[in-house]
């Protein structure tokens, strides 16, 4: 499928999906929220790849709901609506790429290149790994429209930095800046934003190299132990672990180390 909002490449069994609205900080309006769903259902049918990279064009990463877009960016996109059709485009549209970004089965890696606002900062927080640089800045912002953030934050942030810091970005609306960022764990790395893409492709070629059964299993498992108990999270572990005893991958791992080479695996 072409896009006109958002691209999406793949190569080496890595997707890389970008907002592509440059112009306009990638704001977002209809016809992204709906590719942006598109594009995802595209990358979680498609069994060849084993990590997923978002980012943006330009020097956003997203700056939320495009407020003054007339085809139906911001106030536009829900005015048309009545109040039940404004639930179901919510739960459709921007929580989709919330649920969709945060449950698919393969690693996933933010490359926060610049703003990322409202819906954008909680998708930086929906994926497993934040790379960001200098130019990384982040807020809420729904608190200044007089809204509540519908696309995951009083979910996402306190997982991430802890439910004081979360409260206070929720609260005040504050700016949350990449030195701080990094601190307080929502951003993993912080490089020089000459460096970023270098470090985020990296990370997703180290990632793409190891056995991708393994990986997509531990995402979920990691994400289950948030609400296990010890003793329930040690069982899934001892029958996922009787799984990859028996995969093809882990006997190529076996064979690649006997032979001293590197494994070559195919997800089997």
């Amino acid at each position: 499928m072409a896009y006109n909002t958002i691209l999406l490449d793949k190569a080496d069994h890595i997707a890389r999906l970008t907002l592509n609205r440059p112009e306009r900080l990638n704001a977002l309006n209809e016809e992204m929220f709906a590719e942006l769903n598109h594009a995802l259902e595209d990358v979680a049918a498609d069994t060849s790849l084993r990590v997923l990279i978002i980012t943006g064009a330009g020097r956003a990463f997203c700056a939320s709901a495009d407020i003054k877009d007339e085809s139906r960016g911001g106030d536009q996109l829900l005015g048309h609506k009545d109040s039940y059709e404004t639930y179901q485009f919510i739960r459709a549209m921007p929580q989709g790429v919330t649920s969709k970004l945060h449950n698919l089965d393969i690693p996933t890696i933010a490359m926060v290149n610049g703003l990322a606002i409202g819906d954008g900062f909680d998708w930086v927080l929906a994926c497993d790994i934040r790379v960001g640089c200098e130019n990384s800045r982040f807020m809420n912002a729904f608190l200044q429209m007089g809204l509540v953030s519908n696309t995951g934050a009083t979910w996402l942030y306190n997982r991430a930095m802890g439910i004081s810091k979360a409260l206070e970005l929720l609260y005040t609306g504050d700016w949350l800046e990449a030195e701080e960022a990094k601190e307080c764990g929502v951003l993993a790395h912080l490089v020089t934003a000459d460096k970023l893409e270098e470090t985020t492709m990296e990370l997703a070629r180290k990632i793409a190299s190891k056995a991708p059964i393994p990986n997509r299993m531990v995402k979920g498992m990691m994400y289950r132990g948030l609400t296990q108990t010890l003793d329930d999270h040690l069982a899934e572990a001892a029958q996922v672990e009787v799984l990859t005893l028996t995969s093809k991958d882990h006997i190529e791992s076996l064979a690649s180390f006997r032979e001293k080479r590197p494994p070559v695996y195919t997800g089997e």
